[in-house]
């Protein structure tokens, strides 16, 4: 899902990098970073010794993290624990809301990389705790008791299968790099057993131990979530169906529904 693009920030709350502020941190239990993300924005690979709930208000980020390629629109996060080294992407640009919380705070959440659903209760529970930080001011009860509540909500929430395993084996990387770029890319896994010089049986058997998913399953999830960023942006349906390798929107439609639980109009009004 990794999209070349420029690198750039507008950011809102600080114009310190988010490991400075936690080195300055002090007795801070939570720290927030607003920014404004241009078109095409492209992060580089970085990591936190703090928990981080990545999030944006508008937008689609796409988010790379070890061996896996996350598509991330509003109505999901990404929550990273420290050490987790990720990169972000948003192809179309995005509002990115990011929270940092002390380690010794949080519970429940889990250890693990992962995206979460993010209910409307989560969403002003986020952007009241980042507006929140932006007021130079001691902390009161009523603003930890907010911290609470988002740990909790965000503990009670199910991960999301938003997220793709991708392949490491380096004699798969053309293919790989080839169908993040081209989604719409339609040989078939002979075809490119052939072109790399390998078996198809074993072309399979790699698909299947290191992503869990044979080749015509992961290639039809590579192109749902690729969709993704091309519906925020707000392209017909229609064209979207062929960007992405279908032969037609009723076969989109259909992949669509059948992995997202509703059609490619309903998802962003959700």
């Amino acid at each position: 899902m990794s999209l070349n693009g420029q690198n750039g920030e507008k950011i809102g709350l600080s114009f310190r990098g988010s490991n400075e502020q936690i080195a300055e941190a002090g007795d801070k239990r939570v720290l927030a970073r607003q920014v404004d993300m241009p078109l095409g924005h492209q992060g580089s690979f970085h990591s936190h010794t703090w928990y981080q709930l990545m999030y944006a208000s508008e937008g689609v980020l796409n988010v790379d993290v070890s061996d896996q390629a996350m598509v991330v629109p509003p109505q999901r996060a990404v929550w990273l624990p420290p050490g987790c080294v990720h990169r972000t992407f948003a192809p179309s640009g995005a509002k990115f809301r990011s929270l940092y919380f002390r380690p010794d705070q949080v519970e429940g959440v889990g250890h693990v990389c992962k995206v979460v659903n993010i209910t409307n209760l989560i969403r002003e529970l986020i952007l009241a705790i980042v507006a929140r930080c932006d007021v130079d001011s001691e902390w009161q009860q009523p603003d930890y008791n907010l911290l609470t509540v988002l740990l909790e909500q965000l503990s009670a929430q199910p991960q999301t299968a938003l997220s793709l395993l991708m392949p490491k084996d380096a004699r798969l990387g053309e293919m790989v790099e080839t169908l993040q770029l081209s989604p719409d890319n339609d040989l078939s896994m002979q075809q490119w057993a052939n072109r790399l010089g390998m078996s198809s049986r074993t072309l399979t058997r790699i698909f299947l131990s290191e992503t869990g998913l044979g080749f015509r399953e992961w290639r039809q999830r590579l192109r749902l979530l690729y969709s993704l960023t091309l519906l925020e942006q707000g392209r017909p349906v229609t064209q979207v169906a062929l960007d992405v390798g279908y032969s037609s929107p009723s076969a989109f439609a259909h992949a669509f529904q059948q992995y997202f639980a509703c059609s490619p109009r309903e998802y962003f009004m959700k």
